[in-house]
């Protein structure tokens, strides 16, 4: 799902930016995170693959405002808290982008140790978001449970597969309140683009049993 700033700013970027201005009435359907517009409002209008929108009509319908300040030639853009939050977490991914593969797969098991489903998806590749957005949503975000957890990981093998591909297989201890235990996992890295930066992001993960840590989202079995 994409940031409601992220909207804003990149329709408004590819827009013209006009306060008041009259338009045709536009016939377009027009969905914003899947729920649907009333595109007529918002006067959109389509011309050589560019949307245009009355900047002030935008940022009503995401709850903010847009005022024209003609001494100062200038329009000021005033958006919601949770817009903001968004672009808060925009900037918090894209400091985490991991340089190198071994940086991908500590955030990994760091989110899988402290079961931050954010941190988590921080280091998964587009592909890899998009089948686990709507379950990590569903789990507000959480993975795991509260018994057994991850703990350390032990006899780290690492093997390139090409310039760009790097896979980490490795054992680790399972820990709970009164047992303790081991499993196996296989974790992909590649290097390639996401979300407009480059870095090393996490493409697959198989463990020998996905369960064994609770909740473990965006995981395959490890079929012998």
């Amino acid at each position: 799902m994409k940031s409601l700033s992220k909207i804003a700013l990149c329709t408004a970027l590819g827009a013209m930016v006009v306060v008041g201005s009259v338009y045709a009435e536009s016939k377009l359907n027009l969905f914003i995170n899947g729920q649907g517009v009333v595109a007529s409002y918002l006067d959109l209008q389509v011309k050589d693959g560019k949307v245009y929108a009355p900047i002030d009509r935008l940022a009503e319908e995401f709850k903010g405002k847009a005022v024209y300040d003609a001494d100062k030639n200038e329009v000021q853009v005033t958006l919601p808290d949770s817009a903001q939050q968004a672009n808060q977490i925009d900037r918090l991914e894209s400091a985490m982008v991991p340089s190198t593969p071994k940086e991908a797969l500590d955030t990994w098991v760091k989110g899988i140790q402290t079961r931050n489903g954010a941190l988590q998806f921080a280091v998964f590749s587009p592909e890899l978001r998009t089948k686990t957005k709507k379950e990590f949503e569903d789990n507000y975000w959480g993975t795991g449970g509260s018994s057994p957890h991850m703990s350390t990981i032990r006899k780290l093998k690492i093997k390139s597969l090409n310039k760009t591909t790097v896979q980490f297989s490795f054992d680790y201890d399972l820990v709970a309140s009164n047992w303790k235990g081991k499993g196996f996992a296989v974790v992909t890295v590649k290097k390639m683009e996401s979300e407009g930066y480059e870095g090393w992001f996490v493409t697959n993960i198989k463990m020998k049993d996905p369960g064994d840590t609770g909740t473990t989202i965006g995981v395959e079995p490890l079929h012998p």
